[in-house]
């Protein structure tokens, strides 16, 4: 015999079992403005019906009514799949969810016809807005479908464009990071950064150039050397710098892989940290940082509060078809204190 087929509850089954007014329910549950004039017990009361029931909205049918899918597109070079930036997706769809979005991620891979063919698809299914990601803080050119909906660039921005940009705030994790080894007493510290071209690495080295500036301390271009973000640049330039004349008496290394090379190059030479060099690295991986020996004070590139805030500014600010807008956001660069910081020795 055919199973018994049971019908979806209805909204009005909702209000009857409630004791209220379909209207009512439709406010408390679509947590609509006026519904702040609803008493708490009348709240509760449609809150348990709904419970009861097992009533669940019709998404496709309101998305028919209000033109509205309640969906967000989050498309991005290769975020994705990136394996420490996925806290980058969670900040987004946490803030997605906390208003009744889903969030649809795509990779694009750095493609710009898979890029516009992204959009496409995603603006085809009535995206309510679209994040436009990159994995890498750089300068980008965004694709003009963009401007058929609202949007909100992650980690990357548009120089005379109208949209709203959020991007982490770098010079000043430069500067936080220099500002440690400085508040620890060194006056000597060598700097080695990342790729020389990227936006992050002249960003913290104007960070650098500042903590020095305003402590006093004069710059010195032998101290800087520009390395690759991996451990083999961090390594190298690391034992160059402490076997050449007057080495520094700390290192701030532009990446955590970067400042494991630096580890090892201090264990070769039969030094210790922190009793004869301190190490301030930056980004915060934990599989790195936290269990290093000793464990790592860096900076945290803040992924997940880059993407909640780009999804909150994409639902509360960000202006419709690009117009408006054009203010860039900077996500403050906390500093994650351990044990690899200690005083110059003497």
């Amino acid at each position: 015999m055919a199973a018994e087929k049971t019908s979806r509850p209805t909204m009005a089954q909702v209000a009857k079992l409630a004791g209220v007014s379909p209207t009512t329910v439709s406010l408390v549950i679509n947590d609509d403005p006026r519904a702040k004039s609803i008493s708490e017990p009348t709240r509760d009361r449609v809150a348990e019906a709904v419970r009861s029931l097992g009533y669940r909205p019709n998404h496709a049918a309101r998305g028919l009514r209000t033109q509205k899918s309640e969906t967000l597109g989050f498309i991005t070079d290769e975020i994705a799949t990136a394996p420490f930036a996925g806290d980058t997706i969670r900040g987004a769809q946490d803030y997605s969810w906390k208003r009744n979005h889903l969030l649809t991620v795509l990779n694009t891979g750095g493609d710009p016809s898979m890029e516009e063919a992204s959009i496409e698809m995603v603006l085809g299914r009535q995206v309510d807005g679209i994040i436009f990601g990159a994995m890498y803080t750089r300068e980008v050119a965004p694709p003009r479908s963009l401007e058929r909906t609202r949007a909100v660039l992650l980690n990357c921005y548009a120089p005379g464009s109208t949209y709203i940009s959020v991007i982490p705030a770098e010079k000043e994790g430069g500067r936080t990071a220099t500002q440690i080894l400085l508040d620890a007493g060194h006056r000597r510290i060598g700097f080695i950064n990342g790729l020389g071209t990227t936006y992050a690495a002249k960003e913290r080295l104007k960070g650098y150039r500042q903590a020095l500036r305003d402590n006093g301390v004069s710059y010195e271009p032998r101290l800087v050397r520009n390395g690759n973000y991996h451990s083999d640049s961090g390594h190298r330039h690391a034992r160059e710098l402490l076997t050449g004349e007057n080495p520094p008496t700390a290192l701030f290394c532009s990446s955590d892989r970067m400042a494991v090379g630096a580890y090892y190059a201090i264990m070769e030479l039969g030094l210790s940290i922190p009793r004869d060099v301190s190490v301030v690295g930056y980004d915060n991986q934990l599989e790195l940082a936290a269990y290093a020996s000793p464990p790592m004070t860096t900076i945290q590139l803040p992924h997940y509060e880059l993407g909640y805030t780009a999804a909150r500014y994409l639902l509360e600010d960000a202006p419709s078809n690009g117009q408006g807008g054009g203010t860039v956001h900077e996500i403050e660069c906390p500093a994650v204190i351990r044990d690899s910081v200690g005083p110059p020795p003497n």
